[in-house]
């Protein structure tokens, strides 16, 4: 299915971004349907870019738009794993966004308003296990925890406790999935403002996806592989991946982190500093234009100039 996909606050990423060295190197570190790497190839005629997505139908998707731009190298792969050997960018961007490709593709059990397998792996190609196999493995408790703690469920334990008891049968749909978790909140609860099961798909696709571990990851690693003068930016969506990026950010333009972390790349002290004091949002033309972009936030930090 082809679905169009606007990337959200393109031109505060442009404006943060700018002036792009005249022969520089980019990473785009979740490519998508290419909407940012399209902007950056029209404002940097030498430029050069890595594309890096964990789905490879959304890199078939962006190597489409973007007509197999030499100047791109596409990358399939995790955004943390990649950038863990990779060195000398000029500028780099995270988009930690899932996108309407995902939620109205119909076969990867995102979106709990149709029934689609429950899958939720960005990657289905790789070892990791599937919304359906976790909520069978899981014990109760763990699965509270995971929906409390990832999707900010206030009913997790009562959630939980549904699924537990109906996951003998088979729990192999999200709308199956859905409607149990519906069955099990309070009736005040199942027509508010979100649809009830909004927080638990949440909570279930970021332990899916181990999408936090790999946020934490990939901060210091890219950090680390910006070039003098060089920036990074990070778009978030909701505010357990915002609250990492602000913490993370601030220890890293502190250097303090490097003797409380193991096994991440030693910061010099003074050598980073956060470019956003608070984190950029979208403008009302774009929420009403894009909807999908009323919760982004945008964070950038940058690598000082030697001496």
């Amino acid at each position: 299915m082809a679905v169009e996909h606007e990337p959200v606050l393109l031109e505060a990423v442009v404006e943060y971004f700018l002036p792009l060295p005249p022969a520089g190197l980019i990473c785009d570190a979740t490519l998508g349907g290419g909407g940012h790497t399209a902007r950056f190839l029209e404002l940097c005629s030498s430029c050069r870019i890595v594309g890096i997505d964990a789905d490879p139908r959304m890199l078939r998707q962006a190597r489409t738009r973007l007509a197999d731009e030499p100047r791109v190298e596409f990358v399939h792969g995790w955004f943390d794993e990649v950038l863990r050997d990779r060195r000398g960018f000029d500028r780099i961007l995270v988009d930690l966004g899932i996108s309407m490709v995902h939620l109205k593709s119909g076969d990867r059990g995102f979106s709990m308003l149709a029934e689609e397998p429950l899958d939720m792996r960005l990657d289905p190609s790789g070892d990791d296990e599937s919304a359906a196999d976790l909520i069978q493995r899981y014990a109760e408790r763990e699965l509270a925890d995971t929906i409390y703690r990832y999707g900010e469920e206030r009913y997790s334990r009562r959630i939980a406790a549904a699924i537990v008891r109906e996951r003998h049968r088979g729990i192999d749909t999200t709308t199956e999935l859905a409607e149990i978790i519906r069955r099990s909140v309070p009736p005040a609860y199942r027509h508010g403002r979100i649809h009830p099961a909004t927080r638990t798909f949440q909570a279930l696709r970021i332990a899916v996806n181990h999408e936090l571990d790999r946020l934490e990851r990939v901060i210091p690693r890219a950090a680390t592989a910006l070039r003098p003068g060089g920036r990074l930016g990070i778009i978030s969506f909701h505010s357990l991946e915002d609250r990492i990026v602000k913490h993370r950010f601030r220890e890293i333009a502190g250097a303090r982190h490097s003797t409380e972390r193991v096994n991440e790349p030693i910061l010099e002290e003074g050598r980073f500093r956060v470019v956003t004091r608070k984190p950029v949002t979208p403008e009302e033309s774009e929420i009403s234009r894009n909807p999908a972009s009323r919760s982004a936030k945008l964070r950038v930090l940058e690598r000082l100039e030697e001496g």
